[in-house]
């Protein structure tokens, strides 16, 4: 099976009915069944489901990095098989397309560096120039230091 791209989303789509999306322009492409996409939808409400009834995690805690967030899902996707939810070429199909971000939005880097970094290093030469002193020069403006960080930065 090959990973299509990820369709555009209508903006306001739901985390699942983004994976829909995805599944069913998968479908119309023949790169999965619409008996695969059925059984992966299936696997992914009983994962979400599971995941509800756990409850969230403790507050403050760190959150876990992309390689960790990979290995869960697979193990929960190893669940699925074990219960004949899913086969395991569906399995790799959908641990691949998490892999890739193609469940939706892709998930928030964890310590391990990924975008988080490049923003905390922005945050921390903010935080560097506000702290070294006054932003304002003489007539009352603000110098274009921090102005400029900002300027620079892009996502």
């Amino acid at each position: 099976m090959q990973i299509g791209s990820m369709p555009v989303m209508p903006q306001g789509a739901s985390p699942r009915d983004q994976v829909a999306n995805t599944l069913n322009a998968q479908v119309e492409a023949g790169d999965i069944t619409s008996e695969d996409q059925d059984a992966m939808m299936a696997a992914l409400d009983a994962i979400h489901t599971e995941r509800m009834e756990a409850g969230l995690p403790e507050p403050g805690g760190t959150p876990p990095s992309r390689e960790e967030m990979q290995a869960n899902f697979e193990s929960m996707l190893s669940d699925q098989v074990e219960a004949g939810t899913l086969d395991q070429d569906q399995a790799d199909h959908l641990a691949e397309m998490f892999e890739e971000g193609e469940l939706g939005r892709p998930p928030k880097p964890g310590p391990d560096g990924g975008q988080g970094g490049a923003a905390q290093e922005l945050l921390s030469a903010i935080l560097s120039q506000l702290q070294s002193g006054s932003t304002y020069d003489g007539s009352g403006e603000q110098s274009g230091e921090v102005a400029s960080l900002l300027a620079d930065y892009t996502v």
